[in-house]
């Protein structure tokens, strides 16, 4: 049995189109069983609905929901009966639980991984990393693209190696290509801290390739792309953008000439820029597994994530990067 655990609730479009996304992860896998947390009266009609048996997963009943809006620090706060932090204690404690997939607040989710989960050996905060799309292979790793907006040089030390970990454990590379956001590729580019934390990882044993600009973002260059919380948030963002612009703008071609050359670049363009497609944003530094879907998450969101839960634990995520810590 692989159990995985959903707070089903924080998503734009509901709780039902997580729970359809959960039941159709369902039957695509019958050795997946699922904790869904969240309001019993809603997820019972959806899963009965979906013909999903009682057997294939667990319901755990929630009344309360922290909103996007409220402050990251509500967890400490009497929210023992939110959806999200009684799906982190439900991950805490329970041996075989994998993972847990939330599209809740990302800053919720941080503060009560932290609180409620507990992290590796070494760290103060979790990093946030998400994969991007790439020219010519499926993805890079951008980290941190949100969590640590003041990160210090040991932190992107810490965050290079983790991104290492990160691709070695998703994409089975051996020695993924580790590059330095930077504005400029020269060794004596950049600010003070920035300089540093060049100097940082050409000690490491990474496969350091230097400093990268953001021109580089989609090209293949760097496997693993390091940054703090800040920068990493606007280049997240900023690819998403132009992903959904470069759609937008062939969606209109489309309509004054259809053609089939058109077609294949905007299912190409989809398949590399449709968030939902790509899974979500892995905390790295938990105890265990923690990924945060987009508040615009779609029932292939979750099937996506779930996978990509399922392929990080069979290679020993959480103990590759606990090991690469360490060292």
């Amino acid at each position: 049995m692989k159990k995985i655990i959903i707070d089903s609730f924080g998503a734009d479009a509901g709780q039902e189109v997580i729970l359809r996304g959960a039941a159709a992860a369902l039957k695509q896998d019958p050795q997946l069983h699922l904790v869904l947390v969240g309001k019993q009266e809603e997820i019972l009609p959806v899963m009965e609905a979906e013909g999903i048996s009682a057997d294939r997963y667990t319901l755990k009943h929630a009344e309360d929901v922290i909103g996007v809006e409220e402050q990251p620090a509500c967890v400490f706060r009497g929210r023992e009966n939110s959806s999200l932090v009684m799906a982190l204690q439900l991950l805490k404690e329970d041996p075989d639980a994998l993972a847990l997939l939330s599209p809740g607040s990302t800053g919720a989710l941080l503060v009560g991984s932290i609180v409620h989960l507990g992290l590796l050996p070494g760290l103060k905060q979790p990093a946030l990393c998400s994969a991007l799309p790439c020219s010519g292979r499926e993805f890079l790793c951008l980290v941190d693209c949100g969590a640590n907006v003041e990160a210090k040089p040991r932190d992107l030390v810490r965050f290079a190696r983790m991104g290492d970990a990160f691709m070695k454990c998703l994409c089975g590379m051996e020695n993924p290509r580790v590059g330095l956001m930077n504005v400029g590729t020269e060794p004596g580019k950049g600010d003070e801290k920035t300089k540093e934390v060049y100097q940082l990882l050409k000690e490491q044993p990474l496969n350091f390739i230097g400093n990268i600009e953001g021109s580089d973002m989609v090209s293949d260059v760097a496997d693993v792309i390091v940054a703090d919380g800040f920068v990493g948030n606007v280049l997240l963002k900023n690819t998403e953008a132009v992903g959904k612009a470069a759609l937008a703008l062939v969606e209109e071609q489309m309509k004054k000439a259809p053609s089939e050359a058109l077609s294949a670049l905007h299912k190409e363009l989809l398949y590399r820029y449709d968030f939902n497609n790509r899974g979500g944003a892995t905390f790295l530094g938990t105890k265990k597994t923690v990924i945060k879907m987009h508040g615009c998450a779609t029932a292939q969101t979750v099937v996506a994530c779930i996978d990509q839960a399922l392929r990080l634990t069979d290679a020993d995520f959480i103990g590759k990067l606990a090991q690469a810590l360490e060292n």
